[in-house]
């Protein structure tokens, strides 16, 4: 038996009591290879490597449930084989690094390693200067509101009005997550006609931010500069007003940055 096979027949056992989508899943490999996404996505923290993962995802959506920010979505049918996988689209939504990782914890199938549940462990990807030319900060300009107003449209755990009036209501008693969600447009509003720095203001990297991305200056202005301690989150491109920064999934810092 082939180590593949193996790893077939394992995960099938993993499937059984699982109902139709286990089953779906799992009839998916017999076919003799790994289902793969048409492209790399960028997987929660945690994630074992690509194939491993692909085998061991069962699809459940608990990742999901959990994640504070709402990161976490379902490939859909456009992602070819990895259909009902779990994945970050940073543009739409970053990840911010929760201390506890509930994401790894609740992970039943070990698709997210559990052993990986602290950010010594994490490493997601890595940030790259997609185009420089874009940044505000180069050039000394200021954050324009609707930067701002469109990661409101993010945020799952605000109202209509308050999506649509960009003021946050004081609630009794909110949940964990729309406290966390909340803080984080508190933290952006700060920005409304200020130089931009955001990435690296706002980068959740803990306990030390600029380990992992910081400011230089270039030309009279600013621009980010990516650090060995990024572990490819993805918020600074989600923050980032004009399309600066990108992730690539499951790279190193020596891969992008220490080339010779």
């Amino acid at each position: 038996m082939t180590n593949e096979d193996k790893k077939r027949r394992d995960f099938i056992k993993k499937m059984a009591g699982l109902g139709v989508l286990g089953l779906a899943a799992a009839a998916g490999i017999i076919g003799g290879r790994y289902l793969k996404t048409d492209k790399l996505r960028l997987r929660p923290p945690g994630a074992v490597d690509e194939d491993d993962f692909l085998a061991l995802c069962i699809k459940c959506g608990q990742c999901l449930q959990v994640c504070p920010y709402d990161s976490i979505i379902l490939e859909d049918l456009e992602g070819g084989a990895g259909v009902g996988t779990a994945y970050i689209e940073p543009r739409e939504r970053g990840c911010y690094l929760c201390e506890a990782f509930p994401c790894i914890l609740a992970c039943p199938s070990g698709a997210l390693d559990h052993e990986k549940a602290e950010i010594k462990y994490v490493h997601m990807g890595m940030a790259v200067i997609a185009d420089e030319s874009a940044c505000l900060a180069l050039y000394n300009k200021p954050v324009p509101d609707s930067a701002i107003d469109r990661i409101y449209e993010h945020t799952k755990v605000l109202t209509d009005e308050e999506r649509e009036t960009k003021k946050i209501e004081d609630i009794p008693n909110p949940s964990e997550k729309r406290e966390l969600q909340v803080e984080l447009l508190k933290k952006l509003e700060k920005f409304r006609g200020k130089q931009c720095t955001i990435c690296a203001d706002l980068c959740p990297y803990h306990p030390d931010p600029t380990l992992a991305i910081g400011m230089v200056a270039k030309n009279g202005g600013y621009i980010p500069e990516i650090r060995e301690a990024c572990v490819g989150c993805g918020a600074c491109v989600e923050l980032c007003p004009t399309d600066v920064l990108k992730i690539i999934p499951r790279a190193t810092y020596q891969e992008i940055y220490k080339k010779a």
